[in-house]
């Protein structure tokens, strides 16, 4: 089972006239970069209805009581690496909150929420 699953937008656009969306694309780079990593799952989401923040994911921890994250901004060009690195220290932390010095830039400046964990 996986510690940690981002899921990702796939509705969020910056495209025209039959491309991928630009979630549809970072969606599709994270499972191709996850493949064969089983401490992270990625999965799709309709939409988080955060249109004016694409391209929107969230961090979720699989186990435990941890907190989430949302996420806006993330470019598949840009942050795959990044977006990894976060979710190893997502995935490593107890309570799901990373420490700032572990949180990519674009993590840091683009958080949207964080959620508690379910009571």
């Amino acid at each position: 089972m996986a510690s940690v699953c981002l899921q990702v937008c796939v509705s969020c656009s910056d495209a025209a006239g039959g491309e991928p969306s630009a979630g549809r694309r970072l969606y599709e780079a994270l499972v191709k970069a996850c493949a064969g990593n089983p401490e992270i799952s990625v999965a799709p989401v309709d939409c988080f209805a955060v249109c004016d923040r694409p391209v929107t994911l969230a961090f979720s921890a699989m186990e435990g009581e941890r907190w989430s994250y949302l996420i806006g901004g993330a470019d598949a060009a840009r942050d795959i690496a990044d977006i990894l690195s976060a979710a190893k220290a997502v995935a490593a932390s107890p309570h799901g909150v990373p420490a700032m010095a572990e949180r990519p830039s674009f993590f840091r400046k683009g958080v949207i929420a964080r959620m508690p964990p379910a009571p």
